[in-house]
């Protein structure tokens, strides 16, 4: 059983669909987690490893429950893999006690869907700016301003985007703290109420 499990998280099985990988890994943890483990692939090398079912969904626990799927907000599906793989590794760093990674890699999902979300619903928003060189401020600001995710959470993304650039580890010295899992659990909930926001203005088609 170990070995099957093994080779439903293996990248070489997906070699002609790269993106169903992280879709796949997702559904299984579902229902291992209640068996006290979950797949992982880190570096493309697929491994069991023992968890505790509190930490299966960390974030969907409290009061802002995840109801979108990356596929929701994002048509380019390749992106939406990619963004789907990030939140898994986020909760791979929670699972592991890696809180201030957790947080970085939950402000890069966060910037990544945002930037894409702007760029298939309304480019000219960027103005000439690259989608490459905007920053994170700047598209929560343009995203609340063009009404695709509320005032509260436009407020508290603004902080999630504080611990983000924890991701330079002087910007951790200058506010001398160090995030622990009381502060990704607070943080979690932000992306999560972004995420839904996000996909209940999603325009409808025609």
């Amino acid at each position: 059983m170990e070995k099957v499990l093994l080779r439903l998280a293996d990248p070489r099985e997906y070699l002609d669909e790269p993106e169903q990988l992280p879709a796949v890994v997702s559904a299984v943890n579902a229902f291992l987690i209640h068996e006290g483990v979950r797949l992982e692939n880190p570096g493309g090398r697929p491994r069991l490893v023992a968890c505790g079912p509190s930490l299966a969904h960390p974030g969907n626990q409290g009061p802002v429950e995840l109801r979108a799927a990356m596929t929701d907000l994002i048509n380019d599906q390749q992106m939406a893999g990619l963004l789907q793989h990030r939140l898994d590794e986020a909760r791979t760093c929670y699972a592991n006690g890696a809180h201030v990674a957790a947080i970085i890699m939950l402000g890069s999902l966060l910037e990544g869907v945002l930037v894409h979300v702007v760029q298939e619903r309304d480019a000219s928003l960027l103005g000439r700016t690259s989608p490459d060189r905007v920053y994170l401020d700047a598209l929560i600001k343009t995203c609340h301003e063009a009404g695709w995710i509320g005032a509260d959470v436009e407020r508290f993304c603004h902080e999630l985007r504080k611990y983000r650039n924890f991701v330079h580890p002087r910007a951790e010295i200058r506010e001398a703290h160090v995030p622990d899992r009381d502060t990704l659990n607070m943080c979690w909930p932000v992306v999560n109420a972004a995420l839904n926001d996000l996909a209940d203005s999603q325009p409808k088609a025609a």
